[in-house]
């Protein structure tokens, strides 16, 4: 015999089980409504507000043909022209509320509507929105009973294609559109594109959050005033962000839990305020384009902590105001480096970055982004230096600082040429204006050239004649060594004799051609006090020419005797005896320990490159 409590039990069950099915009914049951009879019942609601729930809004081609993609002429699926031609008046609530389409062949959307107050669908897997005008504030949002909701219209063959799509559309007061669960069974699509957005006036901003949804995509939108926009794809295939005027909109995008075939794009957009990124391990079919981020680049997770020390009443003012939000961004970014976790996960952000350009053996991005994380290194150690100073914070501050300037950080190889020939022509200068040995043979051509002219000045004879005279022994020289080959030719062998030939005319060249040219160019001869005043002025621009010619001659060899010296120096290649005296020859010495320095230094920057 059973007990009561056992009738109890068997009773509680029963109910349960009953109250499931109904439970279970009630939510299995979707009214059908075409597209027409839908704007009916909003048009002929008494309420400011019409509420749905548990509904299939169905295209019917024989009645619903206003809402097809080919029902204006001209017109593709991605851009036709903006003209309402449907205004709802009444603000939207939808739950649980599908818009399908019979097939592909087939696409439906909500288009050329003007939504004058504001919509909300929840649990909504399927909708369409094109060319629409919103006045008010669009949000899509899903929980975790859509899962459910999705079982129960596979199960009933609804050809839903779970997508939120709002192509060619204004939207005037923001959009929240925060779709999926964490149950994989609900892969859906977020897409918003060609869509122009406002900020909210309330402070609210935009929000595009996919979890585990199949694509997030926000493409080709322009965001207008002030705002707030954050994209999230969680456990998701692809992020694609691509093409969008962010204007001066504060964005913060996320990539988390990526899948292993993770397709992001981030690429060709406009930020002009900053930028928050967040993202895991990528694939690299990725694309992450650097030069988009500008100098606004910064971590959400660095932001988040250093979100978190500050104080409730400054933290409840940035979730209000945009221009708190903004403000305290900005104090964020100009202080990053004195922030130790969040300047670490700073350079953990912009590491990964560079990783995954490693991987795409994109070096241009590489060196971009290794030269921002040097960038803030240097900036954390002035940091450290300012608040304990020591020789070692102080010599790691300057040795990046002088890394950045001779090479970028071992980057550019070309630019530390550059900049060791501006040190070598430095040396260079100095050298030329103290005296050295190898300028000894400069100041007496300078002496033995105005010695010439003077004789010249004071004698009959023209320049070719007190040149030969002067070069009389040399010239006899050459002549007697010409006879004794003339002379010895039957003692001396034939081959012997020809070599000797051209010896002889390479030690006559120099002095024949120098006679040849002072001959032609003598064209006053006889004494200067003897001439005529016209002759006189001839005469004078004749030897003021010959001696600014020997002036630059003799300038431009000390000039590259400096400039020989100062390479040698620099590149400490040693020469013996320094051939200079006092302070030059010390800084003779620097300079080679410099020379040695920076080109060691562009050696390893050199083959860093080579490697990479």
């Amino acid at each position: 015999m059973q007990t009561p409590s056992r009738f109890r039990s068997i009773f509680l069950l029963i109910l349960f089980l009953c109250a499931s099915q109904y439970l279970f009914s009630q939510t299995n049951e979707f009214k059908n409504y075409t597209y027409s009879e839908f704007f009916e019942m909003i048009e002929n609601s008494n309420d400011s507000t019409f509420r749905l729930e548990n509904a299939i809004i169905k295209y019917d081609q024989s009645t619903d043909s206003r809402f097809s993609y080919t029902s204006f002429p001209g017109s593709s699926i991605n851009t036709f022209a903006n003209s309402d031609s449907i205004f709802v008046n009444k603000e939207l609530q939808l739950t649980n509320v599908h818009f399908d389409a019979p097939d592909r062949r087939q696409p439906s959307a909500l288009h050329h509507i003007q939504f004058n107050k504001n919509v909300m669908l929840r649990n909504t897997s399927s909708v369409h929105f094109m060319n629409c005008t919103f006045e008010g504030r669009l949000t899509i949002m899903s929980t975790e009973s859509m899962a459910k909701t999705i079982e129960l219209l596979d199960r009933n063959s609804r050809a839903i294609n779970l997508a939120v799509t709002v192509t060619n559309s204004k939207l005037k007061k923001s959009v929240n559109m925060d779709l999926g669960t964490t149950d994989e069974k609900m892969r859906s699509r977020i897409r918003i594109e060609n869509s122009e957005i406002w900020g909210s006036k309330e402070g609210r901003g935009s929000r595009f959050n996919g979890v585990s949804v199949v694509s997030v995509t926000v493409k080709n939108c322009t965001f207008y005033d002030q705002g707030r926009v954050t994209i999230t794809g969680n456990l998701t295939d692809q992020v694609d962000i691509s093409g969008n005027n962010f204007g001066d909109w504060i964005a913060e995008i996320k990539v988390l839990g990526s899948m292993e075939l993770n397709t992001s794009i981030l690429e060709e957009n406009t930020f002009n305020n900053h930028v928050l990124l967040d993202f895991d391990d990528l694939t690299t079919s990725s694309t992450f384009e650097w030069s988009q981020w500008g100098n606004q680049l910064i971590s959400s997770q660095g932001y988040n902590d250093y979100f978190n020390t500050l104080s409730d009443s400054v933290k409840m003012s940035s979730f209000i105001s945009y221009e708190a939000n903004n403000s305290i961004l900005t104090n964020y970014k100009n202080d990053i480096v004195q922030f130790g976790k969040s300047y670490k996960q700073e350079v953990k952000l912009r590491g990964k970055l560079l990783d995954l350009y490693k991987a795409q053996h994109d070096l241009e991005d590489v060196n971009t982004v290794y030269i921002g994380i040097k960038n803030m290194e240097t900036e954390r150690l002035a940091y450290l230096y300012s608040q304990d100073p020591s020789f070692n914070t102080f010599f790691k501050w300057k040795v990046n600082q002088f890394l950045k300037v001779f090479s970028d950080y071992g980057t550019e190889p070309s630019k530390a040429i550059v900049f060791s020939v501006k040190v070598v022509i430095l040396f260079a200068l100095v050298y030329l204006f103290f005296p050295n040995s190898w300028d000894e043979q400069g100041k007496h051509r300078i002496l033995h050239r105005f010695d010439f002219f003077q004789k010249y000045l004071r004698s009959k004879e023209g320049m070719n004649d007190i040149y030969l005279v002067e070069k009389k022994k040399e010239l006899s020289e050459y002549e007697a060594f010409k006879k004794r080959i003339e002379d010895g030719k039957l003692e001396l062998p034939r081959f012997f004799i020809a070599w000797s030939k051209p010896v002889y005319n390479m030690a006559m060249i120099s002095t024949k051609l120098t006679s040849s040219f002072l001959k032609t160019t003598d064209i006053l001869s006889g004494k200067w006090h003897t001439l005529n005043p016209l002759q006189k002025r001839w005469k004078n621009i004749q030897i003021g020419t010959y001696l600014v010619i020997g002036v630059g001659f003799d300038l431009s060899i000390r000039v590259l005797n400096a400039l020989m010296l100062s390479i040698n120096a620099f590149t400490t290649l040693g020469f013996g005896e320094i051939p200079i005296k006092g302070l030059p020859r010390y800084l003779a010495i620097i300079e080679g320990f410099i020379g040695w320095f920076m080109l060691t230094i562009f050696s390893v920057s050199l083959i860093s490159q080579l490697l990479n």
